[in-house]
């Protein structure tokens, strides 16, 4: 008899060189799927879809798009079977000073909050909408991670998981939020930090990718 080969193993957390290899991880766990109506409503290059992206219907990806807004987007409730969010979910704070300027422009964070809470309640107001625009049953995917800002951590990991469960709802029904389906550790080089800070936490060199599932419709009582 032939020997058994061992199943592909796709791990929770994982050194992915780039977002689009981690999609193509996702994907194949069946949390995107091909002939799935998919939206990327956030600001990018393109670089989620190097890898794997639906042959049809197209991704719907507003990339470099003047006047888009994720927080309050131009489409019909329950549209989507999948959305794909990664928000700026780093406060960068004063921009004039800092040492990092063309990754900000080159991510969309060029006009992002400054501030962490502002930059948590953008992420809380698109999970609103990623809720709205999803089919019943469909899947949210949304990238966050944790930083520290003014010397102080700040949770943004725990806060998204929070808002996505307990309030990304809305007024949409008596369903408060997403269920929790999985989670994706992206370990990767830290991001660069102008010169002569004293370390005080340990270096984050990760951040997270959720799995999140709007739940189908329930019967009050």
């Amino acid at each position: 008899m032939p020997e058994a080969q061992d199943a592909e193993v796709i791990f929770s957390a994982g050194e992915w060189k780039t977002n689009a290899l981690l999609i193509a991880e996702v994907a194949k766990l069946g949390y995107l799927q091909d002939g799935w109506r998919i939206l990327d409503p956030t600001y990018g290059r393109g670089g989620w879809w190097r890898v794997w992206s639906p042959s049809f219907p197209p991704l719907e990806a507003r990339t470099h798009v003047d006047g888009w807004d994720f927080r309050a987007m131009d489409y019909d409730d329950e549209t989507f079977d999948a959305v794909t969010f990664d928000p700026p979910y780093v406060a960068v704070g004063g921009r004039t000073t800092s040492g990092i300027k063309g990754m900000h422009d080159a991510y969309g964070m060029g006009n992002a909050p400054t501030s962490p809470d502002a930059v948590q309640d953008d992420i809380n107001r698109g999970l609103v909408e990623c809720y709205r625009v999803l089919k019943p049953g469909g899947i949210c995917l949304v990238k966050c991670q944790n930083y520290v800002s003014s010397g102080k951590m700040f949770p943004g990991v725990y806060l998204t998981w929070h808002y996505a469960r307990f309030w990304a709802g809305g007024d949409c029904g008596e369903i408060p939020g997403f269920d929790y389906v999985d989670e994706f550790l992206h370990v990767a080089g830290p991001r660069p930090q102008p010169p002569g800070r004293r370390q005080l936490h340990a270096r984050v060199n990760h951040s997270t990718l959720f799995v999140f599932r709007k739940p189908k419709r329930r019967k009050r009582g």
